[in-house]
């Protein structure tokens, strides 16, 4: 049976898993990663690794929603431009959104049949956790783009539909193509912020 560990001693894991968890899921992706690999890099037993989280799926889970918070985060502080148009600055929101998304290489690589088998193994109410989280995050970037003075058309749930569509189309970059996934992203991207502001 795994050793009880102190409050102080849980975060340090916690964060080295993570920490090593990050590299480990770039390097491998999320299917060929193994439980073993990961309490290997951190230097605990695999009992103690189900202490923590359910399986290697959650710790993903909660290393794709750290990068989405930073993410979200720089999103709600992008300073729009007083001299740009309603529609130019949310799409250059949005933009930075993705932008920044593709930053990451964990989140870059991510794709749909990893996005597939991540909703299959982590419980109903874990994912539905996220979805909340995402919904959350859409009604602050619309109190967000109101504050700016930019007059939000579409309503919440579509405007978080829309930001989802874009990023299950981020899903499938590899059967676009690299150049074709920009260009028809920067095309999406003008048309949802378009639709948003009701231009």
């Amino acid at each position: 049976m795994p050793k009880a560990f102190s409050d102080q001693e849980r975060d340090t894991i916690r964060a080295q898993m993570r920490e090593k968890g990050k590299k480990l899921f770039e390097k491998h992706g999320l299917k060929k990663t193994s439980v073993d690999e990961l309490t290997e890099a951190v230097g605990i037993s695999k009992g103690a690794f189900y202490l923590f989280f359910e399986s290697k799926e959650e710790l993903f889970l909660e290393i794709l929603e750290q990068f989405e918070k930073e993410i979200q985060t720089s999103i709600l502080d992008f300073a729009v431009k007083p001299k740009a148009n309603a529609r130019k600055n949310v799409s250059e929101m949005l933009g930075g959104l993705l932008l920044t998304w593709d930053a990451y290489p964990l989140l870059k690589n991510f794709s749909k049949s990893d996005f597939d088998y991540l909703v299959r193994k982590v419980p109903a109410e874990r994912a539905m956790q996220h979805v909340s989280n995402d919904e959350a995050f859409t009604n602050e970037l619309i109190k967000k783009i109101k504050r700016e003075g930019i007059t939000v058309k579409a309503s919440p749930r579509i405007v978080s539909n829309l930001i989802k569509g874009l990023f299950f189309m981020g899903l499938h970059r590899d059967d676009l193509g690299e150049d074709a996934y920009q260009e028809t992203m920067n095309v999406m991207i003008d048309l949802v912020a378009g639709y948003i502001v009701g231009e």
